[in-house]
């Protein structure tokens, strides 16, 4: 090849690189702006909804008229909550209680809010992993694969263990004689979680705003609840705490241990030789014992 044949085909295969490196930065410069208009809409939408929310205050009368109309509408229109102390419920029935909660206190904003700004709706799920929390909200950052979602858990083991043992407990500073009283002011709890991620894309319960929120919409005195959690059963059913000896069979061979832990199962730690080594210079195996297997030593 000549030198003029090559020196011609070189600036044409400059321009072509050119012109695809300048496609690729229109490109690029266009879905900047789309992520910025996407953003800018999203970040009116959150003024409006902090807006919305901000200042709102029920009177006493007013709020406890609406908890008790969500109250009698549980127990009227749920498969699975039809007592006051339920035994039964399920993730749908979470759901209901969430529609029910924003149509009377926030008009349905919520919902809408989360229909119009993200592609994912909002989900529900019962946990029996949490054992000391009464419920959690949760947004998952968006990714290159992944749209942001938001999730309301609700802890189904102090939810359910402690009207088995109480007649009565706190939960956010109120006194709930009954499971479903309970349930209700976890939801608002959680509720105030989730309009905090929506419209700041945080949220504190212990910060003064999440605090002002939850007082004027629900009258939460608190920011937390006095549930039994599984360690607050075995103290109380079988005077069990942690550092106790114990026993307990497995297989008909009795052991001897001490508690190390307490959840929906005991960790139990039982001197072995071959077992792994602690600071206190013992080798232990360590067991997870049903809390009804246990007895002090």
């Amino acid at each position: 090849m000549c030198s003029s044949c090559f020196a011609r085909k070189f600036r044409c295969n400059t321009k072509r690189i050119n012109r695809v490196a300048a496609t690729r930065r229109l490109i690029a410069f266009i879905d900047l702006c789309d992520n910025d208009a996407v953003m800018s809409k999203r970040t009116k939408a959150q003024s409006e909804l902090l807006n919305l929310v901000h200042g709102r205050n029920y009177a006493p009368s007013i709020r406890g008229a609406m908890q008790r109309e969500i109250f009698e509408h549980m127990l009227l229109n749920s498969s699975n909550v039809n007592s006051a102390n339920f035994d039964v419920i399920s993730a749908a029935d979470l759901g209901t209680l969430f529609q029910v909660t924003d149509e009377l206190f926030f008009g349905g904003v919520i919902t809408r809010y989360v229909e119009t700004n993200f592609n994912k709706p909002l989900t529900f799920r019962l946990s029996t992993r949490m054992t000391t929390a009464g419920g959690t909200t949760t947004m998952t950052s968006p990714g290159p694969r992944r749209d942001t979602e938001f999730e309301i858990a609700i802890a189904t083991t102090p939810l359910f263990g402690t009207f088995q043992i109480e007649s009565q407990a706190k939960v956010g500073g109120v006194v709930c004689h009954t499971r479903l009283e309970a349930l209700q002011r976890i939801m608002e709890h959680e509720v105030i979680h989730l309009v905090e991620l929506l419209a700041t894309d945080d949220s504190n319960c212990q910060a003064k705003r999440f605090r002002n929120w939850v007082r004027n919409y629900f009258g939460h005195r608190e920011s937390n609840h006095q549930l039994l959690t599984p360690r607050d059963i075995a103290r109380k059913q079988m005077g069990i705490r942690c550092g106790d000896s114990v026993t307990f069979r497995i297989k008909g061979d009795r052991y001897l241990g001490t508690v190390n832990r307490i959840t929906k199962r005991a960790t139990v730690l039982v001197k072995d030789p071959a077992g792994t080594p602690y600071t206190d210079g013992e080798r232990y195996a360590k067991f997870y014992v049903p809390l009804k297997m246990l007895k002090r030593a």
